[in-house]
């Protein structure tokens, strides 16, 4: 296959279960979540119910690391994006299905609850991408990396200060002021990773335009 190297914010996330992975499991390879059930457990979770998501990521991973499985993301924009061993992150298609695991007879999904509510616990998975909220709640921005160069991209390049402005101090009011990390999943939902809080969703508000893709629906 001809492989796609991702346009856009390619995410770096270090922590396991800030992703999904395909592994192998009894009935065939399957999308595995390491799950946080509390602050010292975790369960590896899993559903065979992807099998369309399965084989666009191992055709990315076959074609790069010579082997299929590994971690990919998918990101608000609905992108599957998979990290290579080189380091390089490549396109595998856009994936639209909430993805749905069982703990113990319970539904985790990226999905917020209907009644859950900004500073409330974050039950779904951590499973995001992350963007940082700048001190004082004044706007978001992500770093992008072309060789060496970095690019400090922020919100209010695409669609002004205010606009912008009025999404980081929506969020900072569970977050707080001082700024730091917030993720935002595929289901446009934010949580907050250092403490495992919900911070509400995209709604109406301005975000970050997709990149350029063919075949975006």
């Amino acid at each position: 296959m001809n492989l796609l190297v991702y346009p856009g914010r390619a995410p770096s996330n270090v922590s396991k279960d800030a992703k999904y992975s395909i592994k192998h499991g009894s009935a065939g390879m399957e999308v595995a979540l390491l799950y946080q059930i509390g602050p010292r457990e975790r369960e590896l979770l899993a559903t065979t119910h992807h099998g369309q998501l399965v084989d666009a990521v191992n055709e990315v991973k076959i074609a790069a690391n010579g082997v299929p499985g590994g971690a990919f993301y998918i990101n608000e924009f609905h992108d599957v994006i998979v990290p290579s061993t080189s380091g390089t992150v490549y396109f595998a298609g856009f994936y639209d299905q909430p993805l749905e695991f069982n703990l113990d007879g319970k539904i985790v999904s990226a999905v917020a609850p209907a009644s859950l509510k900004p500073g409330d616990d974050w039950p779904g998975p951590l499973a995001g991408v992350a963007y940082v909220l700048t001190a004082g709640a004044d706007d978001i921005y992500y770093k992008h990396k072309q060789g060496r160069r970095e690019t400090q991209v922020c919100l209010s390049d695409s669609c002004g200060a205010s606009r912008a402005r009025g999404l980081a101090q929506r969020l900072a009011r569970v977050k707080g002021t001082v700024g730091g990390r917030i993720y935002i999943n595929e289901q446009s939902e934010f949580f907050d990773p250092a403490t495992n809080t919900y911070l509400g969703s995209i709604e109406d508000d301005p975000w970050f335009p997709p990149p350029d893709l063919p075949g975006r629906p």
